[in-house]
């Protein structure tokens, strides 16, 4: 099913490209300002507990802010993954009723960048083994949260969940497909590297998202399939039919050989 994760989520980065450049162009535009404004909070010329006031106040203004933006794509991205076309108007439209679930989701995860922060380095050099006990703790639900937090926004835009729902969920679904979720972040790390390279152009933060929602669209045919199957046991529940679960998306995909990306005509 990964594999065809890859296959598809190349395929809609390709046939909406110019719609996710001009998105990633602007969400990185914005992203850029509110950058400028943490490093403009962590060189104030005041005392250091001050400074790091205002250094944890600018992440979470920033988190907000790139929040509500990465929120307003999640109707275009379901839109996309579900073989529909996505529109610019759409994204606008929706920065609105973003604000508030955005701004819960930045502030979340300001608290999590700020309990990094503070904490990783204060448990790193107490050099006792409580601190190294709390220091891997602290660690370890950094990365477990940035995971999980990859299913926060589709499962927002397919579910209409609530923040609490949301995330109670996004753990939820790490812990019954951790390995599935390391994959996930891996090719999100592919995403940022080209986005690196690219200035931002390409994979930014529109792709990641689109990436994210096809890959819990698809993994919620798991869901579905022991919802008909009540009476599956333990070990019935692990083999999961997804050739079958994925054979109408497969049909609908279409072939799309690699040379059909670049000479479409040639199809």
């Amino acid at each position: 099913m990964f594999r065809f994760l890859i296959k598809k989520n190349f395929a809609d980065i390709w046939d909406n490209l110019f719609h996710l450049i001009v998105l990633n162009l602007f969400t990185v535009f914005a992203g850029g300002i509110c950058l400028a404004a943490v490093m403009l909070a962590a060189a104030v010329p005041v005392p250091d507990g001050l400074r790091l006031l205002c250094l944890l106040a600018a992440i979470a203004l920033g988190c907000m802010i790139m929040g509500v933006l990465f929120f307003a794509e999640g109707d275009n991205a379901l839109k996309i993954a579900n073989f529909e076309g996505a529109k610019l108007s759409y994204y606008f439209k929706n920065i609105l009723p973003s604000i508030k679930d955005g701004a819960c989701f930045g502030l979340y995860l300001a608290l999590v960048i700020s309990i990094a922060l503070v904490s990783i380095p204060y448990y790193a050099s107490q050099g006792s083994l409580f601190g190294l006990v709390l220091l891997s703790f602290v660690f370890w639900f950094v990365i477990i949260t940035v995971l999980a937090l990859q299913y926060f926004l589709p499962i927002r835009s397919i579910m209409h969940n609530g923040f609490r729902k949301c995330l109670k969920k996004s753990y939820i679904i790490f812990f019954d497909n951790s390995f599935f979720t390391v994959g996930l972040g891996l090719l999100n790390l592919v995403n940022i590297a080209v986005a690196v390279f690219s200035l931002g152009i390409l994979n930014g933060p529109a792709t990641i998202t689109l990436t994210c929602t096809e890959a819990m669209r698809l993994r919620l045919y798991k869901y579905d399939w022991y919802e008909v199957n009540p009476g599956l046991t333990k070990e019935q529940r692990k083999d999961v039919p997804w050739e079958d679960l994925i054979a109408n998306d497969k049909k609908l995909l279409g072939p799309r050989h690699w040379k059909s990306f670049i000479f479409p005509w040639k199809d």
